[in-house]
């Protein structure tokens, strides 16, 4: 994912952005500690979001406790005490990294195919560990990469479709090894619109970097557009851009659907916060 999943911190109360900043350095510790120091750097908002989610359906709470953050010990920070949901959401960052990771060294130019593999080297020991624990993410997300694979290199014309193996990914991620049949249903929806949301996010503002260099864009792919975009042409990407934000904010609205119906237990208003806030910030910005 791309750390666009997060909080519109002026909506949100001082209590509640602290238990959030809480939970997001909580699954720094826990990624760096099992996984080992370099994996931090994986971190997004989007996982921390993942993460509060579980965290915010389960019957118990461990709580939470202060301690020194590891960039900078001189500083106190709160976190949230160790927890199953909080080990889902650290294996599932590093196998993210280490997959995409993967794709950009098979699909990138020199200078990136060379930071990428400089980069894998301490996620493939982490994946290891990862893949132990947790056997089911591991191929979750490997079948969505190769699903994105075999988009981009089909060069599926539109949006929707190109969105189809993010959308899936989170819908499987949210759900996993959810026991109520009811419960799961809610988190596959809200995972597959914040899935295809994510997804539109990144490739609308990658579009003239894509148009620049000639990458696959469904924003440049879609049917009667590709041959009217071009780097330069603002007002087509402007377009493109708007089309984006009529999904995305369709994506948005569906979501925050699918989280009123959830049996939150806890931290409910910085999740509504995200859905109803956040995403529509990030679409500003």
């Amino acid at each position: 994912m791309f750390g666009y999943i997060r909080v519109c911190k002026p909506e949100l109360k001082v209590k509640d952005f602290e238990t959030y900043k809480a939970v997001y350095c909580s699954l720094c510790r826990e990624m760096g500690k099992k996984y080992g120091r370099l994996t931090r750097f994986a971190l997004s908002y989007d996982f921390a979001f993942l993460a509060l989610l579980r965290m915010s359906l389960a019957e118990e709470h461990a709580g939470f406790a202060k301690g020194r953050c590891v960039f900078n010990p001189l500083k106190k920070c709160k976190y949230a005490i160790s927890c199953p949901e909080l080990s889902f959401s650290a294996s599932a960052a590093v196998l993210l990294v280490y997959y995409k990771l993967l794709d950009d060294i098979a699909d990138g130019g020199f200078v990136k195919r060379l930071i990428a593999r400089l980069a894998l080297i301490p996620f493939v020991f982490a994946r290891k560990k990862a893949l132990r624990a947790h056997p089911e993410t591991d191929l979750i997300i490997a079948n969505a990469i190769t699903g994105q694979q075999k988009v981009e290199a089909d060069k599926v014309s539109g949006a929707d479709a190109a969105a189809e193996p993010t959308a899936k990914l989170l819908q499987s991620l949210f759900s996993l090894n959810t026991t109520d049949e009811q419960t799961k249903r809610v988190l596959e929806r809200l995972g597959y619109c914040l899935g295809k949301w994510i997804y539109l996010a990144d490739a609308a503002d990658d579009l003239e970097k894509d148009l620049k260099h000639g990458n696959f864009n469904p924003f440049a792919n879609e049917a009667g557009q590709s041959a009217n975009i071009t780097p330069g042409d603002k007002p087509a990407i402007e377009a493109a851009r708007e089309r984006a934000r009529g999904t995305m904010n369709l994506c948005a609205y569906e979501a925050g659907l699918a989280l009123e119906l959830l049996p939150v237990k806890r931290f409910g208003e910085i999740l509504k916060n995200v859905i109803y806030s956040g995403c529509d910030r990030r679409i500003e910005n």
